[in-house]
């Protein structure tokens, strides 16, 4: 077995022929380039190298790219994480891999210590989807067919621990609809003077230093938190297929968003609710409630939405959670968990 690292890891035929094996959708060479040139490029990290681990036979059966800096660039991880991980769920050798991907980082010297952990997947944009699954579904809101409980049970048995817990709540109004308008009117009062517009992509792209700001200020000291730009939120208002946004502003200034993109499978129309963020000094007053019921709203009797998803919620972040819990308590409610794992290397 050996480790290839740098760009020569993106032997893309050999990484469409992996995902094939661990994929029951496949991705196209095309769309596996677009997503690992988006996390090297949007990285708030220095270094972004891809990672790829070859069997006996020269075949590709693990990759990833490893991210690290000399600052504490991921608030609470540390300064070397990994994301766009594309494995199989063998536990031997995502050990192998992730002990590689230290070794690669200290022999390197670009840090002023050694490293002896890693925490992922975990990207530090939006625009990657983090954490590994750990529930049996053909419903994929994030895009994550490669991402099976599997390859968690794996990390596991591989030695790694989880760091965190990222939520998903899946929700599917009663037949008789969806019954919050009074608690909406109500927070509409109480935010007196804050008016909520929904925006598409065009606009989007014209606010996206705005987002970025209101952003930042929202997160900043969240875990896993790193600083977004303009660019990203340009990027993702582009790319991302009839995205819109449900936008708080007062006086020109954003002080809240909530992301909506509608998705669909067999099961029927989804929208998700799936990027969030409130000014300090409007959270804990109900603007974030308000965004997800009007957007809620918007989306099953505007769009013909069947089902919304709303994420992401740390398992910690008491308060949300239960206030999720509470707005979907009416209809059928699923809980998704995706996992972040913590690897720990004994270094020399």
């Amino acid at each position: 077995m050996s480790r290839v690292s740098g760009l020569a890891a993106c032997d893309w035929d050999a990484l469409v022929r992996l995902d094939a094996r661990i994929s029951a959708v496949g991705r196209s060479r095309q769309q596996l380039e677009q997503r690992v040139t988006t996390a090297c490029t949007y990285s708030a990290t220095e270094h972004n190298v891809p990672v790829a681990w070859r069997d006996e036979e020269g075949e590709v059966v693990a990759f990833c790219i490893v991210h690290f800096d000399r600052q504490d660039t991921v608030n609470g991880l540390g300064n070397a994480y990994f994301s766009t991980l594309m494995a199989l769920p063998l536990a031997s050798m995502l050990k192998q891999l992730l002990g590689s991907c230290v070794e690669y980082i200290n022999d390197t010297g670009l840090l002023p210590g050694q490293v002896t952990e890693l925490v992922g997947p975990l990207h530090s944009s939006f625009l990657v989807e983090r954490g590994l699954r750990t529930f049996e579904s053909d419903f994929n809101v994030f895009s994550l067919p490669s991402n099976s409980p599997e390859l968690a049970d794996a990390f596991i048995e591989a030695g790694c621990e989880k760091a965190k817990d990222l939520i998903e709540i899946v929700f599917e109004p009663p037949a008789e609809g969806y019954q919050q308008h009074d608690l909406e009117e109500k927070l509409t009062r109480r935010l007196a003077g804050i008016q909520f517009h929904r925006y598409g992509q065009d606009e989007l792209v014209a606010k996206s230093q705005a987002l970025a700001d209101c952003y930042n200020r929202a997160w900043q000291r969240n875990w896993g938190f790193s600083p977004s730009t303009a660019g990203q939120f340009e990027v993702a208002a582009r790319n991302i297929k009839d995205m819109s946004a449900l936008i708080a502003e007062q006086d020109g200034e954003i002080l809240g968003f909530t992301m909506f993109a509608p998705a669909m499978n067999e099961q029927g129309l989804y929208g998700r609710a799936f990027f969030t963020g409130v000014a300090p000094e409007y959270q804990k007053k109900g603007l974030s409630v308000a965004l997800t019921l009007k957007l809620s709203a918007i989306a099953l009797h505007q769009m013909g939405r069947s089902k919304i998803s709303v994420s992401w919620m740390l398992e910690d972040n008491v308060m949300v959670l239960r206030t999720m819990r509470h707005l979907t308590r009416d209809g059928i409610c699923t809980e998704r968990v995706y996992r972040i794992f913590r690897y720990t290397a004994s270094v020399k």
